[in-house]
C-alpha cells in the first residue's frame, strides 16, 4: 500500500518487553534489540542493531570480547587457543632440532645442548678482574679501590696515611705524632682552656677586654681622647651625669622626619609607668607632654601616644597662639566651656557652659475675624509655638433666631417624620410620600419604574425577561446550555470534546501531514499521528 506507515511497539527506557501478542514486533532503543511474540505471547529475541554492531566490529586483531574475523591472508591473532592438538605437536617428547644454550657477559660458563628430553645444568663463575686477593687498609694505610659499572672491584691498592701534624703559634713551631702524641691547649693570664667531646675552647674572664659579650671593669677607666661607641645602645648606670655642652643634639640620624624627638623617664605608680616630653613626628611635629605610659618608648624610636595620658603642666604662657585645644576652656578658668555656637542664637548658662538656645518662634501673621491665634511660651517667656485656630462654638451658644438658607441653615424649625425634604424657594419643606413599598426585579424579571418631577418612584411593576438571539452580543454559550463552548473551529477539523472535563468546550483536531490517522494515546486522548505500535 502506498503512503501507509506501519510502526512497531518500541521503548526508550525498557530493555525488553515482558509480553507480546503472537507475531507482534517490538524494538528497544535502550538495548538495540528486536523481538517478536510467539504463540505463548512470549517475546523472542530475533536480532537488532546490537548484533549488527557486533558483526561490524569483528576483527582479526587480538581483541577481547570481539568476534574473530580472518584477515585477507586467512590469518587471525590470539593470545592463546584452547583446543586439542594433533600431529607431531600432540605426541612429541623432544624438540625436533636440538639447540645450544650458553651464557655471556662477565661470567665464565660452559655451553649445553638442549632438546627438551632432559634437564640441563649451566656452571657459572664470575670473570677474574685481576685484583689480588688480600687485606687492604690499616692503622697507617688507607685503601684505594676502583669499581666498574657492575659494582665489581677492578683494582685495589694501599696508600700511606700521614702520622705527623705540624703546629705553629705567634712564636715557635713543633710537630705532634698523630698516632701516639698529644696536642696540648694551654691557657694564660685571664684565659682558661677546656677540651670536651673532641672540641677545644677558650674562655676569658672580666680582666680581659674583648670585642664581644658583656664585660665589666673594676675601678676607674680614664679615656684620653674621644670615646666612640659603635653599638646600638649606650647605658650609663650612674647617679650623677655631668655634660659640658649647653645644647644636646638628639635624633642625628633622622633624615626623613620619621622619628619622635625628646626624652622620657620611668616612675612607679601602681606598677612601672613612663612620662615623656617629645616632638611627635606623626602629628605635624607637635610637642607633647605625656604621663602614665604603660609602654616603654623604644620600638622604632617612637612614642605610642595611645598608651599615655596627657600630663599636667604648671607654667605661665606669655606668648604664642592658643589653638587646637582638645577640650574647651572651663567656666572656672574664665572660658565658656563650649567650642561652638549657633549663629544669631540667644545664649544661656546651662549650669556647666554657655549654650545656644534653639529659635522657637514661628514667623508669620496670626489671628483674624474668623481665626483665633493659639500661643505657647517657654520658661524664658519666649513664644515657642503659635498657630491659627478657626473660631468654633457650640450650638448652645446660639440663643435666638432661625438660621436662614443664606447662612447654611434650613429656615425651618420642624419636619414630618420620615418625609423627603425639598427646597420650596424660601426654605427646606417636606414632600408627601408617593412610592409603593415592595421588592421588584429578579433573575427572570425586569422592574419597570415611573418617576415624578422630583425623580422619585411614583409607580413600579415586574415584567418577565424576553429577548431575541440577536440580543446576545458577547460571551459563548457553554455545553451546559446546549452550546459548544467555543466561538470558532478550524476548517476541515474533527470535532472532539474536552479531554479533561465533561462540560469543557468542543475543539477541532486537524493535521496537514499525509498518512496521519486519528488514534487514542496512552492517556485516552484522541490525537492525529502516524500509526504506532505503542510502548512497553
Amino acid at each position: 500500500m502506498s503512503n501507509t506507515t506501519i510502526q512497531l511497539k518500541w521503548s526508550e527506557v525498557t530493555a525488553a518487553p515482558t509480553t507480546l501478542n503472537v507475531a507482534e514486533p517490538a524494538y528497544s532503543n535502550t538495548t538495540g534489540k528486536f523481538f517478536i511474540g510467539n504463540s505463548a505471547n512470549t517475546p523472542i529475541l530475533i536480532g537488532g542493531k546490537y548484533y549488527v554492531d557486533r558483526v561490524d566490529e569483528a576483527t582479526s586483531a587480538n581483541t577481547a570480547n570481539v568476534i574473530v574475523k580472518r584477515a585477507s591472508d586467512n590469518s587471525f591473532s590470539a593470545t592463546y587457543i584452547r583446543s586439542a592438538l594433533f600431529g607431531n605437536a600432540n605426541t612429541a617428547t623432544a624438540l625436533q632440532t636440538a639447540r645450544t644454550i650458553a651464557v655471556s657477559g662477565d661470567v665464565d660458563s660452559n655451553s649445553v645442548s638442549f632438546d627438551g628430553s632432559q634437564n640441563i645444568t649451566l656452571d657459572l663463575e664470575l670473570t677474574n678482574t685481576g685484583v689480588t686477593a688480600g687485606v687492604y687498609g690499616g692503622t697507617s694505610k688507607h685503601p684505594i679501590f676502583t669499581v666498574d659499572v657492575d659494582g665489581r672491584i677492578t683494582s685495589a691498592a694501599n696508600t700511606d696515611v700521614a702520622t705527623v701534624l705540624s703546629i705553629s703559634g705567634d712564636s715557635g713551631t713543633d710537630t705532634v705524632n698523630l698516632l701516639s702524641g698529644t696536642l696540648n691547649f694551654e691557657g694564660g693570664d685571664g684565659i682558661t682552656s677546656t677540651v670536651t667531646n673532641d672540641k677545644a675552647s677558650f674562655a676569658v674572664d672580666n680582666t680581659v677586654i674583648r670585642n664581644s659579650g658583656a664585660q665589666s671593669i673594676t675601678g676607674d677607666l680614664a679615656v684620653t681622647g674621644n670615646l666612640v661607641v659603635m653599638g646600638n645602645t649606650s647605658t650609663q648606670d650612674v647617679e650623677t651625669l655631668v655634660v659640658e655642652d649647653s645644647l644636646i643634639e638628639l635624633s642625628a640620624n633622622n633624615a626623613a622626619d620619621a622619628l619622635d624627638i625628646g626624652f622620657f623617664g620611668k616612675y612607679t605608680s601602681s606598677g612601672a609607668k613612663y612620662t615623656a616630653f617629645f616632638r611627635d613626628a606623626s602629628d605635624s611635629g607637635k610637642y607633647k607632654l605625656l604621663a602614665g605610659g604603660t609602654e616603654k618608648p623604644s620600638t622604632g624610636n617612637t612614642v605610642n601616644v595611645a598608651a599615655f595620658s596627657r600630663a599636667t603642666l604648671d607654667a605661665n604662657f606669655t606668648g604664642g597662639t592658643v589653638s587646637g585645644l582638645s577640650s574647651a576652656i572651663g567656666i572656672s578658668d574664665g572660658g565658656t566651656n563650649a567650642t561652638s555656637y549657633t549663629t544669631g542664637a540667644v545664649l544661656q548658662f546651662n549650669g556647666t557652659s554657655f549654650a545656644s538656645l534653639a529659635n522657637t518662634g514661628t514667623a508669620g501673621i496670626f489671628g483674624s475675624a474668623a481665626i483665633v491665634p493659639v500661643i505657647t511660651t517657654d520658661a524664658y517667656g519666649r513664644v515657642s509655638a503659635v498657630s491659627n485656630t478657626a473660631i468654633a462654638i457650640d450650638a448652645s451658644a446660639i440663643t435666638s433666631g432661625t438660621l436662614p438658607i443664606a447662612r447654611g441653615g434650613t429656615n425651618q424649625t420642624s419636619y414630618t417624620t420620615g418625609a423627603i425634604i425639598q427646597f420650596n424657594g424660601t426654605s427646606l419643606a417636606t414632600l408627601a410620600n408617593t412610592g409603593t413599598a415592595g421588592t421588584y426585579g429578579a433573575a427572570t424579571h425586569v422592574p419597570v419604574f415611573t418617576t415624578d418631577v422630583y425623580g422619585r418612584v411614583s409607580a413600579v411593576s415586574n415584567t418577565a425577561i424576553a429577548i431575541d438571539v440577536a440580543a446576545i452580543t458577547s460571551g459563548t454559550l457553554g455545553i451546559a446550555r446546549g452550546g459548544t463552548g467555543a466561538s470558532s473551529f478550524s476548517t476541515k477539523g474533527v470535532i472532539v470534546s474536552d479531554s479533561s472535563s465533561s462540560t469543557g468546550a468542543l475543539s477541532a483536531l486537524t493535521s496537514a501531514t499525509e498518512g496521519h490517522v486519528l488514534q487514542i494515546n496512552a492517556s485516552g486522548v484522541p490525537v492525529f499521528g502516524h500509526l504506532s505500535g505503542g510502548f512497553f
